[in-house]
């Protein structure tokens, strides 16, 4: 997987630069302790936050199936799946799209603390609320720049939100890809060298693929044209050496499933 690792720091680097020309966080009290805030709540620090959090998962995605860890790489693969959607969300209003109602919403409940009372979360009533997924994917669905009508586009995202979401809460069906050998039983520590394995290193593509175009989507959204292109190049060399593009026809390609 030396092409992921090449990937993954690649990345790291565009991440860095971008990091620095943002608002970076203060340390401030609450309730009697110092701790890590931004003081602008901007959309641009949460683009950035949520690129962060997506390239540390993606990283941890790569170790954890180096080691045959299957269902904890399903998780993260959710995981990636939610925070990359996040951003394609997040970018919209900052790449000539609508600031919509959802957006403003979101905002307000992601720099909102978790609890009220902070010299006492016992005593907070204070229940943080979070956006639907659904309409998060609506607002990504209806962006203008999308190749999908708005229906399919939606129901796209819906599927792919959902492919890994057993691995997460556990469904019987993910977890029996835990027994395998000859008398069957349950591999506790990881499944090296087995089918799911290889199946869980094929779909890795995708995540570390998706990474890519995340960053260049927020390299977009902050105005850093020249590392776009940079990207740009960087993405076409990564299709070049994976046999890989990605770039199917989107559109054939929902006609087939519905005709399946």
């Amino acid at each position: 997987m030396v092409i992921y690792q090449q990937v993954s720091d690649y990345l790291e680097q565009c991440f860095h630069y971008m990091e620095k020309h943002v608002p970076s966080p203060h340390i401030v009290e609450i309730g009697g302790e110092k701790c890590l805030r931004y003081t602008e709540q901007l959309i641009e620090t949460a683009i950035i936050q949520k690129l962060a959090r997506y390239l540390s998962s993606l990283n941890a995605a790569r170790l954890l199936l180096e080691h045959g860890y299957t269902q904890e790489v399903g998780v993260m693969f959710r995981t990636l799946d939610e925070i990359g959607d996040d951003i394609r969300f997040l970018c919209i209003p900052k790449t000539g799209g609508e600031f919509t109602e959802t957006h403003k919403m979101y905002l307000e409940y992601f720099y909102q603390e978790e609890f009220d009372v902070p010299d006492s979360a016992f005593l907070s009533t204070q229940n943080r609320p979070t956006i639907p997924r659904k309409k998060i994917h609506a607002v990504i669905a209806n962006n203008g720049k999308e190749i999908l009508n708005s229906s399919d586009n939606q129901q796209n995202l819906r599927t792919i939100s959902q492919a890994y979401s057993g691995y997460v809460h556990g469904s019987s069906v993910h977890l029996i890809e835990m027994v395998g050998g000859n008398p069957l039983r349950y591999f506790l520590k990881g499944m090296p060298g087995t089918e799911r394995q290889q199946e869980f290193a094929y779909n890795y593509w995708d995540y570390a693929y998706r990474g890519i175009l995340a960053v260049m989507s927020t390299t977009k959204a902050l105005g850093f044209g020249e590392l776009y292109e940079q990207c740009l190049a960087f993405r076409k060399d990564f299709e070049a050496k994976t046999g890989d593009t990605g770039s199917g026809d989107p559109v054939k390609q929902m006609s087939k499933m519905k005709n399946a």
